[in-house]
């Protein structure tokens, strides 16, 4: 018996550890948030896309300056004056065999090539406008991997309260157990009672016992899943928590937010397709040297510039057939967010309808705990006057048993409940 006592002075000590040694809910969305590889991806895109906003920059506005050289040999074999003779760098010759010289001769070209855009400054526009949506839905990704997360988290935190809770009233059941072992074994002694009685509450002991021991691995088991989806390696203590209704300040959903991103997208996108058919000009420089003949290569050293203008007319209707596509991509997603608005208002119809009923059975099951323990207080009575079987007291207190089980399961689905409607009501 003071062993028993002994470990429920533990347990009850446990609760009341300073705060430094437990963690509470928020610790554990915070680690959640933090370790999720899908929310450093995001996050890590965005850095990527403000990188591709400024090498844009250097496609759009920003000149290039290039170096190139081109040496080319054609050489041959020459039949010129009954001679055979190959030559590596043939400038002219009237019988031969290879490449015909009026056709392709030997030659170098080398020099220095600057283009300079001047009508990009609308592409570019066009270009980073799109990258920002970009990273606003990477943004937003980053929000709902989080929120999802927070679902996640509660619900599987709340699953190993349950199991403490489980732990701690079958801790308790057996204090009352052991007490009741000891006024039987004394009625025993005095020949007020039955031996067998005391071997059934030991039997009964046993039981909860092992009930304790389901619920004690239950609890590893959630909790194990609890660290797993957080990404860390933790066993403190658990703050034990009480989830309330979160009620949005805004007139709109955040869940809403992805379908008008991607509308956005898809219009931007569509946007920087009309980039090519906008007319184009380039200022080019060139600078170098370009010759036939390399001996008189120090001669040929001159320079060139110039402007390239372009403009598409006609692209076989391409440009009209992308604006249908992107009109066909915006109404299947304002459709898909339609219905996901009807799916939320149900699911927040259909929990709000649970949670009344939960309360409901919670009231009911929290009055008949207590005629319960009413009954087994005056059974406890009547034992010791010997007016009651054991057996009776023995199965009034399996069912007192099962109702407090049942009652922490309904408080637990209670706040698993109220942790959907709030995930749903965001």
């Amino acid at each position: 018996m003071k062993v028993k006592l002994l470990i429920l002075t533990i347990f009850a000590a446990i609760w009341a550890i300073p705060s430094s040694s437990q963690h509470t809910l928020d610790y554990f969305v915070a680690q959640a948030i933090k370790n999720s590889p899908l929310i450093v991806s995001n996050r890590n895109q965005k850095m990527i896309d403000a990188e591709e906003m400024q090498r844009l920059k250097s496609v759009y506005i920003h000149s290039h300056l290039e170096l190139t050289g081109d040496l080319l040999f054609v050489p041959i074999i020459s039949t010129d004056d009954g001679k055979t003779s190959f030559k590596i760098d043939a400038q002219n010759a009237s019988k031969f065999y290879g490449y015909d010289l009026g056709q392709s001769s030997s030659h170098i070209n080398v020099g220095l090539n600057w283009t300079k855009p001047l009508t990009g400054g609308k592409g570019l526009k066009e270009e980073q406008e799109l990258l920002r949506i970009n990273q606003s839905i990477s943004e937003n990704n980053i929000n709902l991997t989080a929120h999802d997360l927070s679902r996640q988290i509660t619900e599987q935190y709340l699953l190993c309260q349950l199991d403490m809770e489980n732990e701690h009233s079958f801790l308790t059941i057996d204090s009352l157990l052991i007490k009741q072992i000891d006024i039987v074994s004394k009625l025993s002694n005095n020949g007020l009672t039955s031996p067998t009685d005391v071997q059934l509450l030991k039997i009964e002991r046993q039981t909860n016992e092992n009930l304790r021991q389901a619920a004690m691995q239950s609890y590893i088991t959630h909790r194990a899943e609890l660290n797993t989806i957080c990404g860390i390696n933790d066993s403190s203590i658990l703050v034990q928590v009480n989830i309330k209704e979160q009620l949005p300040d805004y007139t709109h959903s955040k869940f809403f937010e992805q379908y008008k991103l991607d509308s956005l997208q898809a219009q931007s996108t569509y946007k920087t397709y009309l980039n090519q058919y906008r007319p184009q000009l380039f200022l080019y420089v060139s600078g170098g040297t370009q010759t036939g003949t390399y001996m008189d290569l120090y001669k040929r050293w001159g320079m060139s510039a110039g402007l390239h203008f372009s403009l598409t007319l006609y692209d076989g209707k391409q440009l009209k057939n992308r604006s249908r596509q992107m009109k066909i991509q915006q109404n299947t997603i304002q459709n898909e967010q339609q219905y996901a608005e009807t799916v939320r208002r149900t699911r927040i119809s259909e929990l709000l309808q649970l949670i009344n009923s939960q309360d409901l059975q919670i009231s009911n099951g929290s009055k008949q705990l207590d005629d319960y323990r009413k009954l087994l207080s005056d059974y406890q009575k009547e034992i010791m006057a010997g007016r009651r079987s054991i057996v009776d007291y023995v199965n009034v207190f399996s069912n007192y048993r099962r109702q407090i089980s049942s009652l922490n399961e309904l408080k637990i689905n209670r706040n698993i409940l109220m942790n959907t409607y709030n995930y749903w009501n965001w």
